[in-house]
């Protein structure tokens, strides 16, 4: 393997703690010079929310070295023949983001709708969506994560957001993070490596796992988020390899060198 992507949420950090063997697995990859990313489908921060949320957790991160499913969202948006002026439904961070890329947000007359894991949401917010959403504007979703994994269980995300706009305007959204190839794309441009050298690790089989399926990369399912062991049985999104928490990977990249 010549390159990781690490997902955080259940993976390496459960709330603001490093989960065990983050910390020696992150050291370990920059001290063999393998490129990593941190691969993230949870958008209530921004990048530099990421590097700020990793940093205090202990694991030195570079801006560089994060790409989220909100970054995904951005590129694809931005690179249309003409982005849309967009009505985010996100937190402030996330609405940072998006300024900062360009793309024009309009809360008056959008020609968009975006969804992302807004932990501010309000019942306003979902009124002004669900009312653009009745128009029939486009609608995109940066993530489909139910849950997102915290140290006291796991909270509502985007998916349980996008069954309430479902129920209430009978519309579904374009998903643009894990496991879509927009997501896996973005990530193998920025390291520079084919997927086939590529490794990516996570705590989810409908996500991390089938993203890593669908592009060809070797898949590491970590048994520290959302996904237990009895969940793999029946289940399509099969792994390559399954561990206990990341330390097992750690363990077998240090074999394959």
């Amino acid at each position: 393997m010549k390159a990781f992507l690490l997902d955080i949420d259940g993976t390496t950090l459960l709330g603001p703690e490093a989960l065990p063997g983050a910390k020696a697995f992150v050291a370990w990859l920059r001290a063999e010079g393998i490129p990593f990313l941190w691969l993230t489908n949870n958008t209530s921060l921004s990048k530099g929310g990421w590097q700020r949320r990793l940093a205090a957790a202990g694991l030195d991160p570079r801006a560089a070295e994060i790409y989220t499913a909100g970054d995904a969202t951005i590129d694809y948006l931005a690179t249309r023949e003409r982005p849309p002026r967009i009505h985010l439904v996100g937190t402030q961070d996330l609405r940072r983001a998006f300024n900062a890329s360009g793309l024009v947000l309009d809360d008056r007359d959008p020609e968009a709708v975006v969804l992302g894991y807004d932990t501010e949401l309000t019942y306003e917010k979902l009124r002004e969506a669900a009312l653009f959403l009745q128009k029939g504007l486009p609608f995109f979703a940066t993530h489909p994560d139910d849950t997102c994994p915290t140290p006291e269980g796991p909270v509502p995300d985007v998916g349980a957001f996008l069954a309430l706009f479902e129920r209430a305007t009978g519309r579904t959204a374009r998903v643009l993070g894990k496991p879509e190839a927009t997501m896996v794309e973005g990530a193998l441009g920025r390291l520079g490596v084919p997927a086939s050298e590529a490794c990516a690790i996570g705590d989810r089989l409908a996500t991390d796992i089938r993203m890593a399926n669908r592009g060809g990369l070797t898949s590491c399912l970590v048994l520290s988020g959302v996904t237990a062991e009895a969940d793999l049985e029946g289940s399509d999104d099969r792994p390559d390899h399954v561990f206990a928490t990341i330390e097992g990977v750690h363990a077998w990249a240090r074999e394959l060198r």
